[in-house]
């Protein structure tokens, strides 16, 4: 079995993370309120979202969202690397 090199899948997790952050910051920006409400009530199975969501979009709070969806998902994809090669070398 080839092993994952865990620095591109923590480069790929992140960058591909990063780039539906991007597209949800998009979508929010542009789409009504209401819309962005009942699209984000499908993500989340049964809770309502209307009473925490809002149009208050900032630069700081979208770098630092940015930042943070993209290291979290990194370190979940080398995490995912490093134990597909441990559990392949297993079996």
């Amino acid at each position: 079995m080839e092993k994952l090199n865990q620095n591109a899948a923590a480069l790929s997790f992140g960058i591909i993370t990063a780039i539906v952050y991007v597209a949800c910051i998009i979508f929010v920006a542009i789409v009504p309120l209401e819309t962005v409400i009942a699209v984000g009530n499908l993500f989340v199975h049964g809770i309502d979202i209307s009473s925490i969501a809002t149009k208050n979009i900032t630069v700081a709070r979208s770098v630092i969202g940015f930042i943070a969806v993209f290291l979290s998902s990194a370190v979940i994809g080398y995490v995912f690397a490093y134990l597909y090669n441990w559990i392949g070398e297993k079996v």
